[in-house]
């Protein structure tokens, strides 16, 4: 994401003073070395082996704010010690990882007793309600900076999305519950922050274009996708010219995620936003339609956690372990499967739009949909395999029918548990297995994973 968040860590290098100095001091020196990844800036590395020390690091620490405390046990460590160091800062996630013993020439373990200190300190930092995760090692296993580096992430994507902020145009689309969304909750619970424009807005905002704006960027458009009929110059500068306001407000308001009202909002001007938001869709900006705000979070969760787009779609008919999902010409261009095709579809009397019918691609995705239930924030999440949709079409498009974006969904579990968990219409996929990142990332915000 363009605005990914860098973790601010502290590493504290515990240990007990009446060990070899030598022996804790190097494996201390290797740590601190080798942590390092572009997410992260370490703002303090210190060793604690007794009160004095935890008193230094603390007067140190004054005035810093840091986002994470990687607490590596070297050996056994007097817990009120590091306690001294960290109990004003409850609200920092703890990295506790314990260094393994070593085997010497002749078979003999000699264990610093990691394990001993790290069992000691995690009934207190449970009782002050850190948010934490645990990595012990075996004896003469090497480090693992691996998962060292995955948690930094996990903090540095729930940094991010706590700063997110979401432009819609327009509220719930077609009075859905499920678009619905409580904006003072959700910026007190989880930072994100939601800006609304009214449609008066962007269709002023459409006009405000010089003409050659608009034709550099249908030129852009008509290069960028093959059409599969003829699109006439008017209807495709209608949609770029909201493709052009829509970019305007996402860049100038420093955008991560923007929504559209589609059925009672867009297509009220004789055209549908699908080529537009799949235009602007992509893994610095989050896109959905209908004006789906809890989708939109869903959306940078999952962006943010995995570093690539989402894409949302809808649940269109439910077989015996698939449902087939897909959207009504609108997915970005990380999903399609070969070239962007577009095609001109009518639905109804008024809606003379330009659809993208371009072809999903298969494979492994995770998907899920973040959700308010009863003033508790929740994401259903899952992971699935996608296969080709059978030809089908939306009631009630004109002939000859655009062939939407679909794939068969098959879950992890089945239909009927299913379609009782999943809290909407809309779901959110991104390619790839990414629950355990997403998970931890789901706990740093204090969001219920439903599995």
């Amino acid at each position: 994401m363009k605005n990914m968040k860098r973790v601010n860590a502290v590493i504290l290098n515990v240990g007990e003073q009446q060990y070899p100095q030598d022996y804790l001091g190097n494996v201390a020196e290797e740590i601190c070395r080798n942590i390092s990844c572009e997410e992260c800036e370490i703002i303090g590395k210190y060793k604690v082996m007794n009160f004095n020390d935890a008193v230094r690091v603390k007067d140190d620490l004054e005035g810093k704010k840091p986002d994470l405390f990687i607490i590596s046990f070297l050996s056994w460590h007097i817990t009120p010690n590091v306690m001294h160091i960290i109990k004003e800062h409850t609200d920092v996630p703890l990295l506790i990882w314990g260094i393994g013993g070593t085997t010497d020439s002749a078979g003999k373990l000699h264990s610093p007793a990691a394990a001993a200190g790290i069992t000691g300190f995690l009934p207190v930092v449970k009782t002050f309600g850190f948010k934490y995760k645990v990595i012990l090692e075996k004896p003469d296993e090497p480090h693992r900076y691996g998962e060292v580096k995955n948690y930094i992430h996990a903090v540095a994507a729930a940094k991010t999305i706590k700063s997110s902020r979401i432009g819609l145009i327009g509220y719930a689309d077609m009075g859905l519950y499920t678009c619905a969304y409580d904006k003072t909750q959700l910026f007190k619970e989880l930072g994100i922050d939601i800006e609304n424009y009214c449609g008066y807005e962007i269709a002023d905002l459409m006009n405000a274009f010089s003409e050659d704006e608009v034709k550099d960027a249908m030129e852009m458009i008509r290069n960028t996708a093959s059409s599969e009929t003829k699109i006439t110059d008017k209807a495709l500068e209608k949609v770029t010219r909201l493709y052009l306001a829509m970019k305007d407000k996402a860049d100038g308001r420093n955008l991560d995620a923007i929504s559209v009202k589609c059925v009672d909002g867009i297509t009220k001007l004789g055209f549908n936003p699908c080529l537009a938001q799949s235009l602007l869709a992509d893994k610095d900006l989050a896109v959905i339609c209908e004006c789906d705000a809890y989708g939109l979070v869903t959306s940078i969760i999952l962006q943010a956690v995995t570093g690539n787009a989402s894409a949302f779609v809808e649940h269109y008919e439910v077989y015996d372990d698939s449902v087939l999902v897909g959207v009504c010409g609108f997915i970005p261009k990380d999903f399609i499967d070969g070239e962007m095709k577009i095609k001109a579809a009518n639905l109804g009397e008024y809606n003379t739009g330009i659809s993208n019918v371009s072809k999903l691609k298969c494979g492994e995705v995770t998907f899920g949909r973040f959700y308010n239930d009863g003033g508790e924030y929740k994401l259903f999440l899952s992971k699935g395999t996608t296969a080709p949709s059978p030809k089908w079409t939306e009631l009630g498009w004109e002939e000859p029918t655009p062939d939407f974006p679909a794939v068969l969904l098959k879950p992890e579990m089945p239909m009927d548990e299913y379609i009782e968990k999943v809290p909407g219409q809309h779901i959110i996929m991104v390619y790839g297995d990414h629950i355990k990142e997403t998970e931890e990332a789901a706990a740093l915000l204090n969001i219920k994973v439903v599995k």
